[in-house]
């Protein structure tokens, strides 16, 4: 039984070993080819399997210009006043990120206090700029599930019938769906048995 035991963790650790190194590749942060989207990539990857990485990952890809990438440091060293102050900065010039990024910290409360009805502000912000915009299609009608989503939680269903409305008129849970299974597909995975 010992023996079983020991082999079974041994080959686990094994397995896991060899998996991880696909999981976190092991990319050398000073190559000068390295694109933004492979530095941010890494950046997201290093949260879980490589922390003692994740700062100079992630400093590389806000030098490179991705600002997100601060709220994987927030994560990490619990100290997020840096994401805070990027989004807030990308808000005030009008960038639908920044507006959508305070919008969804405030409704969580990650980095700030809990406010809802800042939160509410930001997410009608947003849509106000960008509901008739045919590339924002699928964050607009996810603002409006975040809103259905704090109103119910408000009480207040009035507001919450209104943002439900809007979803089942666009048929965002059909289309989301159909983009998950598309993607599903393109990467070559498969959920039938």
């Amino acid at each position: 039984m010992v023996k079983t035991i020991a082999t079974f963790l041994f080959t686990t650790v094994i397995c896991f070993g060899a998996m991880a190194g696909t999981l976190f590749p092991n990319l050398d942060i000073n190559d000068p080819n390295l694109s933004q989207d492979k530095v941010m990539r890494q950046c997201q990857k290093s949260l879980m399997h490589a922390p003692q990485e994740l700062e100079a990952w992630c400093d590389k890809a806000y030098k490179m210009g991705n600002w997100q990438a601060l709220e994987f440091v927030g994560l990490h060293t619990g100290d997020g006043s840096r994401y805070i102050a990027e989004a807030k900065k990308h808000a005030a010039e009008g960038d639908p990120d920044g507006i959508l990024a305070l919008a969804y910290v405030y409704s969580t409360g990650r980095f700030v206090t809990k406010d809802l009805a800042q939160s509410i502000n930001l997410y009608n912000r947003y849509l106000a700029d960008n509901s008739n915009k045919v590339k924002e299609k699928m964050r607009v009608q996810r603002t409006h599930k975040d809103l259905y989503l704090i109103y119910t939680e408000l009480g207040n269903l009035e507001k919450a019938a209104e943002h439900k409305r809007f979803l089942d008129e666009s048929n965002y849970e059909k289309i989301r769906k159909e983009m998950f299974e598309k993607q599903l597909k393109d990467s070559g995975i498969s959920l039938d048995n």
